[in-house]
């Protein structure tokens, strides 16, 4: 069944969306038909979630900052890195990353992101 087959290939397209694609000569001269009812087809389909908002809004830079560490890489990189820490603004979503050699680098290089961006922001950065 052409119509069964061309679903399968394109990802469970619809039958509307086949139709299209047919009538536009894009399936090599094969002709779709009707669907038939496939339960597996049909309690296989998913939906996109939406991601949820967030709990917190900013109104200004340095306001909230999210990090994250990540690592070890299973392999280093040229520099001999096995981390990355990432410091991401949530008003500006500015983006710095660092690549460590070790997680005890951590530390340091917040203190370097720290005074960076409250020199160039005027604003300082507060923990809670």
């Amino acid at each position: 069944d052409n119509t069964k087959l061309w679903h399968c290939r394109l990802g469970h397209m619809s039958e509307r969306r086949l139709a299209v694609l047919t009538k536009q000569g894009l399936l090599g001269g094969a002709v779709t038909g009707k669907l038939k009812f496939y339960e597996s087809c049909v309690m296989g389909k998913q939906r996109r979630l939406k991601f949820s908002h967030g709990k917190h809004t900013s109104t200004e830079i340095l306001q909230y900052v999210h990090s994250d560490l990540w690592g070890p890489s299973p392999v280093q990189s040229h520099g001999r890195s096995r981390y990355f820490v990432t410091f991401i603004d949530d008003y500006s979503r500015k983006v710095l990353v660092y690549f460590l050699k070790s997680k005890d680098e951590v530390f340091g290089h917040f203190k370097e992101w720290k005074t960076m961006v409250e020199k160039r922001t005027g604003k300082l950065v507060k923990t809670q």
